[in-house]
């Protein structure tokens, strides 16, 4: 019997073998060897994965059961069935070097075929909860502190031992112990030097210590060697913190955060978009909660294609718009249509006429100082640098009142104590003065209205339609693949939803 009479003409299993067929899978089919038994080929087990994820089967071991039982699977493998070891291993050890290649060619086909034209891109993120113990977490602030105490019990264990050492031979290395006690920082090597070091100053001068005194300092160095572990623990969640503040021990790649619609914390991963007429055009991974944080490197991702593969103009809501994204923008030569957090607040008319709020004090150019209310100059003081959690670098100019005592406006201008200080940064100002002539230009209103159902679309058909609210795998590599395969299902689920409109 032939079972593709029983498939429609208009299905979506045909449309994604159609597509598939269109792309190089070259690179795919090197990675496989020509020696040894003969393999599925890598473009059958490409289509039956991008099929089983467009059709909410993310299992391996229900794709392998689709396979001997549901028609459109046995035709689309040509009736060959791979057990669910071999599709695992397809899916996550073959696939994962050369994902972000397959996503290109779907990009170049849908460019090809005029569904996207790298020219306006809408930028956002979602978090999705990681497949990670919900309480399993570790915090840098008391990774820090219990390390600090721990620091500080050494040293007054040190202390304790010098204190019974009567023989003054007993010495670590050239220092004695109080010396070390005092460095700022002892690490798990120093102290297991100093055990040892003891331990066969002990050894060598058995006959001359007192049973009771070596006792004691036996007992004291069995408490070092507990510390040591501590501390090692404690150096080994800040290598896997590295700049987060946060991880979970079921997932060290995960961080703690807020996810949409609860006020609890859990483990999970940032998942930034870019989507052009509705196409996924950009997909990437961020370990921290922040969208403007994570934009730098979903940006980086995009350019490693290839200057054409970024657009002419990037979108995207307040979240965006710091200085290092404006920054980065403008080196790629890429349209500034982020917005920035005040944006929509600085066209209110309550923040017009707002007197107090530095926006609104006048600047006088020659003298360089700006004016408060009550006429009185906000002088030049000193410039900062801060560092963004990237490594970027903000300079910082700011300017402090002459003498606010006694000023009537005082309690309404300012909190502080003392006089009235503004903070400016030029560059982000500039930055800012292009976001907004392009934000409220003609081009800049419409891409406002659209930028809502341009990428929220992805996000609402990925948690909803998809029903796909929590990974299930672990470790940013396997979650960067599953992202990119459930990015690679939408577009194409997408192309074949206008095939059959268009045909219609």
């Amino acid at each position: 019997m032939d079972i593709s009479t029983l498939i429609p003409a208009n299905h979506l299993v045909r449309q994604i073998n159609a597509v598939i067929d269109k792309l190089d899978t070259t690179r795919l089919e090197n990675c496989f060897s020509e020696i040894g038994a003969s393999s599925y080929h890598p473009q059958m087990m490409l289509k039956v994965l991008v099929y089983a994820y467009s059709t909410h089967n993310r299992s391996s071991r229900n794709i392998a059961a689709m396979l001997r039982q549901d028609i459109t699977y046995m035709w689309l493998s040509g009736m060959q069935t791979p057990d669910f070891n071999t599709v695992n291993r397809f899916r996550s050890n073959y696939l994962k070097e050369v994902i972000e290649d397959i996503f290109t060619e779907v990009l170049i086909f849908l460019r090809d075929q005029q569904y996207i034209k790298f020219e306006e891109f809408f930028v956002d993120g979602t978090k999705l909860e990681a497949d990670a113990g919900k309480y399993s977490h570790v915090w840098k602030k008391n990774t820090a502190r219990y390390k600090a105490a721990v620091q500080t019990r050494v040293k007054k264990l040190l202390e304790e031992i010098e204190q019974l050492n009567q023989e003054e031979d007993i010495l670590y290395q050239k220092k004695d112990l109080p010396e070390l006690g005092s460095e700022s920082e002892i690490t798990p090597a120093h102290i297991e030097d100093v055990v040892r070091s003891i331990n066969q100053k002990l050894l060598e001068k058995q006959n001359n210590i007192k049973n009771s005194q070596a006792k004691k300092i036996r007992s004291k160095i069995n408490k070092l060697g507990k510390e040591k572990e501590n501390l090692g623990k404690y150096e080994e969640q800040e290598k896997i913190l590295g700049q987060r503040n946060s991880y979970s021990k079921t997932d060290h790649d995960a961080s703690m955060m807020r996810m949409k619609g609860s006020d609890e914390l859990r483990p999970g991963y940032n998942i930034q978009g870019s989507s052009e007429n509705q196409f996924i055009t950009n997909i990437s991974v961020g370990q921290n909660a922040s969208d403007s944080v994570c934009f730098p490197g979903h940006l980086e991702k995009m350019q490693k294609r290839g200057k054409g593969f970024c657009p002419q103009k990037m979108v995207g809501d307040s979240a965006y718009g710091s200085e290092e994204n404006y920054e980065a923008l403008e080196k790629a030569e890429i349209g500034n249509y982020l917005k920035y957090p005040s944006f929509h607040q600085e066209q209110t008319q309550k923040h017009k006429n707002n007197i107090f709020h530095k926006d609104n004090f006048a600047y006088d150019n020659v003298g360089d100082y700006f004016i408060c209310p009550n006429n009185k100059k906000l002088i030049y003081k000193e410039t900062v640098q801060q560092k963004t959690i990237n490594g970027y670098t903000q300079t910082i100019w700011i300017y402090e009142c002459e003498g606010c005592i006694g000023c009537p406006l005082k309690e309404k201008c300012t909190k502080a104590k003392g006089n009235r200080s503004i903070q400016i940064n030029p560059n982000l100002e500039r930055h800012k003065e292009v976001a907004r002539k392009n934000l409220n230009s003609e081009k800049g209103i419409e891409l406002r209205k659209r930028r809502g159902y341009e990428i929220e679309t992805f996000f609402g058909d990925l948690k909803h339609n998809q029903r796909y609210k929590r990974l299930i795998i672990r470790g940013i590599e396997k979650v960067n693949t599953e992202i990119h395969w459930l990015a690679i299902s939408y577009n194409l689920r997408k192309v074949a939803c206008k095939i059959n409109k268009n045909a219609a």
